[in-house]
């Protein structure tokens, strides 16, 4: 069960003006990025709900036990389509690649969600390890993975990041079901 209050990762954006920004709270780690004209600054969780342009567009709770025995655990989220994708992904010290990793998907609407069965996540990094690009592939449950259609593509290019301690928050330009929009990319490693 997750505390809203002490596990959650929130965002925000406008594409049109490359603003955004991202705020979360995984017990005692929290921290929040803020991102305007390509500048990106750290704050605390309560300070990115602060900022006069911030209109949340996801806010995710995250299960309580997410970290516990995590080496590695991934959050993003895209706007979609009248909804928010959001994906999480996590990995056990020792592991050799991120294929390895436990991942999960759900596209969230006002009133529903669809899970996804299967969750791929690509991310090209730069000499520091920090993400650049991501993509995201989401396949349906039951869906014929022998048709590339049907999947749900999501990609995702940098707009502005910054290091926090133990997590690296980026906002990014993402391309979500034939849409362009915001999404967040928060990577803790431990």
């Amino acid at each position: 069960m997750s505390d809203p209050d002490r596990y959650f990762v929130r965002g925000f954006g406008d594409v049109d003006s490359g603003a955004g920004g991202i705020a979360w709270r995984l017990g005692e780690i929290e921290g929040g990025l803020i991102l305007q004209a390509e500048e990106a600054s750290v704050t605390g969780p309560d300070g990115v709900s602060d900022t006069p342009d911030s209109r949340w567009s996801f806010s995710a709770p995250v299960a309580a036990g997410a970290l516990s025995g995590a080496a590695i655990f991934r959050h993003i989220a895209v706007e979609s389509s009248g909804g928010v994708i959001v994906c999480t992904s996590s990995g056990p010290a020792g592991m050799t690649g991120h294929g390895e990793e436990r991942t999960q998907a759900v596209h969230r609407f006002d009133d529903d969600e669809i899970h996804f069965e299967e969750a791929l996540i690509s991310t090209q990094y730069d000499g520091a390890g920090r993400p650049t690009r991501f993509g995201l592939e989401l396949w349906p449950q039951e869906a014929d993975q022998s048709n590339r259609a049907g999947a749900t593509r999501v990609s995702g290019s940098l707009l502005g990041s910054s290091d926090a301690g133990s997590v690296w928050a980026g906002v990014f330009r993402c391309h979500a079901d034939g849409a362009e929009g915001i999404g967040t990319y928060l990577l803790w490693r431990g």
